[in-house]
């Protein structure tokens, strides 16, 4: 079992879930998926982002379509101050992992990727890369916070559309 399976287990416990944590591969035969979407922070779950990309090129018929809309990857950087927006000390762009302080999460250890690090292993899996784009607004808002960082001068989201050819 992995460390992150291990680290799982307890919270859903202490959370009262009455859900499963274990490992698995994508389920489904080999080319059964005409439209594989991953996002709205699915891939901070993820610490192997080659073997994640390589299960979608597997599932993806040829002529399908990978849809990805995601929280940027420099988001945990940015901290929540409603004056201005600010780089966090505690954090870098490219370390592998951080543990997120911040609502929902409260305690949880994500794992973090560059936007470079993401397109090579969909690339590397041989899907065809035919857009991507940043955005400044956040897909999620936690409610009653303000923060600069979410006012359009720092990317918060992406989206990225590959096919397997």
């Amino acid at each position: 079992m992995g460390r992150r399976l291990a680290e799982a287990r307890p919270r859903v416990r202490r959370a009262g879930a009455a859900l499963p944590v274990r490992r698995r591969r994508a389920a489904g035969r080999a080319g059964c998926a005409d439209l594989v979407y991953t996002g709205k922070g699915a891939l901070i779950w993820l610490p192997d982002l080659a073997a994640w990309a390589r299960d979608v090129a597997r599932l993806l018929r040829p002529g399908g379509t990978l849809f990805v809309h995601e929280a940027h990857p420099a988001v945990p950087l940015w901290t929540w101050d409603a004056d201005e927006p600010r780089i966090r000390p505690d954090r870098g762009y490219f370390e592998r992992q951080h543990v997120n302080d911040t609502f929902p999460a409260r305690g949880a250890v994500e794992s973090q990727a560059t936007l470079g690090e993401i397109v090579t292993a969909v690339v590397a899996a041989g899907l065809e890369l035919r857009h991507l784009a940043e955005y400044p607004d956040p897909f999620w808002r936690p409610g009653g916070v303000d923060a600069a960082a979410w006012r359009g001068r720092l990317p918060n989201a992406f989206s990225l559309l590959a096919l397997r050819r």
